[in-house]
């Protein structure tokens, strides 16, 4: 078998807060088969739970329900990782991340941001902490590679640690989003990319399966 990797993604703007759209490409080997086999492929898609919500309200902090998961939608089992970042970094500044919809982490990429201080808004706790910070000291299924990290090639991604079985989803990376504005709000780009890779690999004729998730990534990559 050979190795395969899948891509998709979609970019939000958050000002208006509607889908942008969707990209999907497939990059990597094709199989040949008779037409009793079914070709082995993976396949996943983003899945979000987005509402369309008014547009931005200055000097408040605005919240959005931002619900962003990982189906897989192909014949094989597979691991996952996601992109998601605001690339204005004045932006991320301002944003925060929430994997419960009630603790709100800064979605600065900076797992340094360790020391936590906590605000409550209607209900809402807002945490100075980065959001990959908190992911990363939690033992949750997702975790994220930072960009000082030691294994260079998995860099700056978050991982699903758990094979995504066919025709399962990963458990949402985080589900909503709060952006602060100031006098005059401005569109704030939040990008969300996934990409895919078997859980098995060929070696010697024999097919045989990653140990976990960076064993995976590494080898694909390497």
């Amino acid at each position: 078998m050979k190795k395969r990797k899948v891509f998709t993604g979609s970019a939000v703007l958050l000002a208006v807060l509607a889908a942008a759209g969707g990209i999907m490409a497939y990059l990597g080997a094709s199989d040949d088969a008779e037409n009793t086999v079914e070709v082995a492929h993976d396949k996943i898609a983003v899945t979000e739970n987005f509402p369309k919500p008014s547009d931005l309200e200055s000097n408040a902090n605005n919240y959005y329900t931002k619900e962003v998961g990982i189906a897989n939608t192909g014949n094989v089992d597979c691991y996952v990782r996601v992109y998601a970042d605001l690339p204005d970094s004045a932006a991320a500044a301002e944003s925060f991340y929430s994997a419960d919809g009630v603790n709100y982490y800064s979605a600065v990429r900076d797992a340094g941001l360790s020391a936590d201080t906590s605000s409550e808004d209607n209900g809402k706790i807002i945490h100075t902490q980065s959001f990959v910070n908190m992911l990363n000291s939690q033992d949750g299924d997702w975790i994220f590679v930072p960009d000082d990290d030691s294994s260079e090639k998995l860099r700056g991604y978050y991982y699903y640690k758990k094979p995504v079985k066919v025709g399962e989803k990963t458990a949402d990376l985080f589900k909503s989003v709060m952006i602060h504005t100031g006098d005059a709000p401005e569109a704030a780009d939040l990008t969300v990319y996934a990409e895919s890779v078997d859980c098995v690999y060929e070696e010697n004729g024999q097919e045989k399966t990653y140990a976990d998730y960076a064993t995976a990534w590494n080898g694909f990559l390497s």
